[in-house]
């Protein structure tokens, strides 16, 4: 009930409560848990109690910050599929912020790659899925290559790559990527 409370959007405490019983049916909450203590919680049943605060004000854009990395695989399951029922019953956006990516593309529909700290590519999820798996280390966050970030890891690399950082530009429809592969066309 906090977020409606600090909006003060339903007059009445029976409205208010009302909105708190449909959202926790909505995210699968028994309502016998309306007056437990955090600490009563499993880690699913906390995510849903989460999703539940995100959604009580009926938003039109969610931030995920790692919503499922402290789950088991069985209950990360649940939740994203919970996630997807919402997003398609409410019309919600999700900006999901993960470093799982079988979770990214499971639940994504467009993919913003972010590499020490820079965007580096986006595009639909099946486009961008569709390149190879990269090896190596990734390098220090605090010492980063000079030129492009990705420069220590990338298979066709390039001298300029080692120098300059390359601008992030949309390559064909849909698809940007900052890589001086690009430059030339």
């Amino acid at each position: 009930a906090e977020p409606i409370d600090i909006a003060k959007c339903y007059k009445t405490k029976e409205e208010r409560d009302a909105r708190v019983v449909e959202v926790m049916k909505q995210v699968g909450l028994n309502l016998d848990y309306m007056y437990r203590y955090p600490h009563e919680f499993s880690g699913g049943q906390r995510q849903r109690i989460g999703i539940a605060r995100a959604i009580a004000l009926q938003p039109k854009l969610i931030i995920c910050d790692e919503p499922v990395s402290a789950l088991d695989v069985s209950i990360q399951a649940k939740i994203i599929n919970l996630l997807n029922e919402l997003q398609e019953k409410m019309g919600i956006a999700y900006i999901f912020i993960s470093h799982d990516l079988s979770v990214v593309k499971h639940i994504a529909d467009r993919v913003g790659v972010m590499y020490l700290g820079n965007m580096m590519e986006m595009a639909d999820t099946e486009s961008l899925y569709a390149k190879q798996i990269l090896g190596g280390d990734v390098p220090s966050p605090a010492n980063p290559p000079k030129g492009c970030r990705f420069c220590t890891r990338c298979p066709k690399v390039m001298d300029i790559c080692k120098t300059d950082r390359p601008d992030f530009k949309e390559v064909e429809p849909g698809h940007f990527c900052a890589c001086h592969l690009y430059d030339k066309k």
